[in-house]
C-alpha cells in the first residue's frame, strides 16, 4: 500500500498531518472520521492492523485514534505495537476510542500505553477536546489516564 500524500496542499501550503483512525467496524470508522473532519482534522481510516503500522511509519501523522482490540502481526493490539515503537515514533500519540469500556478494557488500554481513552458513544465535543489536547503536544497526564474521559 502506497502512503497517501497529505503533506502539501495544491497551493503549496502545508496541511496538518492526517489522523489515522483504526477501527474494524466501517460504521464506527466513518463516524469517527466525520467527527474529526467537523473539527477541522483531516483523517484516513484503516481496519487492518498491519496496514496501520505501515501507514503510521511512512506518514507524518502525530495522532492515531484507535479501537482497542485491533490486532496486528507485531502483537495482540495495534496500540501496543505503536506505543512500543518509541524509537521510531517518539511523538506519536494514541487515543483509544472504543466500544469496549469495562474496567478490564480500560486497564488493557492503559497497559498498552494509550495517551487517552474516550469510550463510545461519546459526544463529538468530548472526542474533539481530547484530539485538540493531544494534537497540541500536551504531555501525558497520568492522573487523567486512570479515569475514562466522559
Amino acid at each position: 500500500m502506497d502512503a497517501p500524500e497529505f503533506d502539501t496542499a495544491p497551493s503549496g501550503a502545508r496541511l496538518a498531518p492526517p489522523i489515522i483512525v483504526v477501527d474494524d467496524d466501517p460504521v464506527g470508522a466513518s463516524s469517527t472520521l466525520a467527527t474529526l473532519e467537523s473539527g477541522g482534522y483531516p483523517g484516513v481510516a484503516e481496519a487492518d492492523g498491519d496496514a496501520v503500522l505501515r501507514l503510521v511509519r511512512t506518514a507524518l501523522t502525530r495522532l492515531v485514534v484507535s479501537e482497542l482490540y485491533v490486532s496486528c502481526s507485531e502483537g495482540a493490539c495495534v496500540v501496543t505495537a505503536l506505543k512500543q515503537d518509541r524509537a521510531r515514533l517518539p511523538r506519536l500519540r494514541v487515543l483509544v476510542h472504543t466500544r469496549h469500556a469495562s474496567e478490564a478494557d480500560t486497564a488493557w488500554a492503559l497497559a498498552a500505553g494509550c495517551d487517552a481513552l474516550v469510550p463510545k458513544p461519546a459526544g463529538a465535543g468530548v472526542l474533539l477536546r481530547e484530539v485538540r489536547r493531544l494534537e497540541g503536544g500536551c504531555q501525558e497526564d497520568p492522573a487523567r489516564l486512570g479515569a475514562r474521559v466522559q
